[in-house]
């Protein structure tokens, strides 16, 4: 095994950086449930921590709000957003966002697209 890590073919490191890169853009995981699959995978603390420094807490949003205006579109808005909103924020938890920081893009992407259908 230490010729392997020697040679660079095993690289804890690397394979974090990698893994987060991929499944953040993918499949819009959050900073926690990414931390959850490097643990299940083995990855040390420190490694893991140095790959999810990687993604700063604007991109984590911008993609928290991508993926609730993707789901938004399909939703029903007649009871003002309240169970969109339920739905929205529990989507976002089970991807690994903060509570908070989902509560704060639902809110804003429901107003936004409230506004967009009373106009149209």
């Amino acid at each position: 095994m230490d010729r392997l890590t020697t040679a660079g073919l095993v690289d804890d490191e690397d394979f974090a950086a990698q893994w987060v890169q991929s499944r953040h853009t993918y499949s819009g995981k959050g900073k926690r449930a990414l931390a959850a699959e490097l643990r299940t995978k083995g990855v040390s603390a420190e490694n893991a921590a140095a790959a999810l420094a990687q993604i700063d807490g604007d991109a984590e949003r911008s993609r928290a709000a991508e993926l609730v205006a993707k789901k938004l579109r399909s939703e029903n808005l007649d009871d003002g957003g309240i169970k969109a909103a339920r739905r929205l924020v529990a989507m976002l938890a089970r991807r690994g966002y903060g509570q908070s920081m989902a509560y704060d893009v639902v809110k804003n992407a429901l107003a936004s697209e409230n506004d967009r259908r009373n106009v149209g």
